[in-house]
This record gives C-alpha cells, sequence and structure tokens, in this order.
C-alpha cells in the first residue's frame, strides 16, 4: 500500500469539514444518511469529525466512533463532542482504520481512500464493517478531464467517475445517489487553507505546496464526489 500522504493539519483552517463541502450539502447528506435510535455511526479517517458529530447531533439515542491516525485533529473534535454534549455518545481513536473492527449502520469514509489503500480497498473495508441494509457515504477525489503533471505527481492514482461508480457496485453497494462539489464549495476550501497558511508565525513552502495540490480542483481536472451507498440485506 502506498504510504499516506497527510494533508497538513498546522495551521487548522476556520472551516467545519476538511473537504470541499458546503453546510447545505452536509445538511442534505446527513437527511439520506438517517440512522435509527440505537444504531452506530463509523467515520474512517475522521479527522475532527464535524460530519460525524452533526449526524449523531441529528439523530438522538444513536452513538459514533472516529478513527485516525492524526491525534491533532482527534483533539479538536474531542472539544467539539464535549462543547455539544455528545462526550459520552461519541468516541474518537488514535488508530490506522484498515486495522480498525467494528460494526455499524451508518459509515462514513472521506477523503481516506489513499490512506485505505485506494478506492477498492475502502470499498471492500466499509462493506465489512456496514451491517446488512446500513447506508454508506464515500467522498473523495476523481478525475474529471486529463490532468497535467503536478496534479498527477502530488495526487497519484485517482478513479474516474464512472469506474468509481463500478467499483462500489463490485464491493456490493447499491448507488443510491451521487454529486460532485461545486466551483464555490472548492474555492472557500482553498480560501479557507491559504488563510490559515498566510497566519503561520513561520512560512513553510513545503507546506504550502502540499496545500496547493490537496485543495484545489486543478483548473476543473480534479472533482470532489459524494456517493451514498447501500448495503443490500442478506
Amino acid at each position: 500500500m502506498r504510504e499516506r500522504r497527510l494533508l497538513p493539519r498546522r495551521p487548522t483552517p476556520r472551516i467545519p469539514f476538511d473537504a470541499p463541502l458546503s453546510d447545505a450539502r452536509a445538511s442534505a447528506l446527513i437527511g439520506e444518511l438517517a440512522v435509527a435510535p440505537g444504531g452506530h455511526v463509523v467515520d474512517l479517517g475522521c479527522g475532527w469529525g464535524e460530519l460525524l458529530l452533526r449526524i449523531v447531533e441529528a439523530h438522538p439515542g444513536t452513538t459514533g466512533t472516529g478513527i485516525d491516525i492524526d491525534q491533532e485533529p482527534l483533539n479538536r473534535g474531542v472539544r467539539e463532542a464535549s462543547f455539544r454534549g455528545l462526550h459520552e455518545r461519541v468516541e474518537l481513536i488514535k488508530e490506522d482504520a484498515t486495522r480498525f473492527e467494528d460494526r455499524a449502520d451508518v459509515v462514513l469514509c472521506v477523503g481516506t481512500a489513499e490512506q485505505l489503500g485506494r478506492a477498492s480497498r475502502a470499498l471492500h473495508l466499509i462493506a465489512e464493517i456496514l451491517e446488512p441494509g446500513g447506508v454508506a457515504l464515500f467522498g473523495d477525489r476523481i478525475w474529471t478531464a486529463p490532468a497535467g503533471a503536478v496534479a498527477r505527481a502530488g495526487l497519484g492514482e485517482l478513479p474516474v467517475l464512472d469506474g468509481l461508480l463500478a467499483l462500489a457496485r463490485a464491493a456490493g453497494f447499491r448507488v443510491t445517489s451521487y454529486d460532485v462539489s461545486s466551483p464555490a464549495e472548492w474555492t472557500a476550501y482553498a480560501d479557507a487553507w491559504h488563510a490559515a497558511l498566510a497566519e503561520a508565525p513561520v512560512p513553510d513552502s513545503e507546506l504550502e505546496a502540499e496545500i496547493k495540490t490537496h485543495v484545489s480542483s486543478h483548473d476543473g481536472t480534479v472533482g470532489y464526489v459524494w456517493v451514498v451507498l447501500s448495503k443490500h440485506l442478506a
């Protein structure tokens, strides 16, 4: 498995999600990811777990577990959970998601495919965790047009949309819905990271290059797709 290229976490941008995701889209996705009271939500590569927290908050009686290998965003998530009174319902764990074992009614996997061994392996891992009849959200980058050398060198192998949907079906899922982030969502995402970089006390050229690679749509050749999946009942 290729070594994970971490999107820098220092400094932290003033945005709710570490992805080109608007509040409006997040609310719509939460509506599609309904979980019954007593249900459990797992977020693979959760970062600070904002989407996980919002889902648990919106569905009383549910619980959630977020997994990430980076302690700093987890600390932010723990603070947020405590502030919202969710600390007894949400657990955030520092762990390699590929080694995590659990069962869930809803699984989130946003921006984590590379860490999990590319999209195909990520989708199969989601299928292993997700209970029959459950729903999952897969969000990540895709190629939307032939990309330049800089984008390909920085982002590596990405699927195209049709290929990703075929991988999801091969993993045993039914594709419920899908959409891609808008140019406005990409702009807000990039602007937040660049503002955070500008506020850093010490300039960091390596960090700046990493941010430009990961938070850019590279002139529309990279999209961020949001796919809602359902798992057939056994």
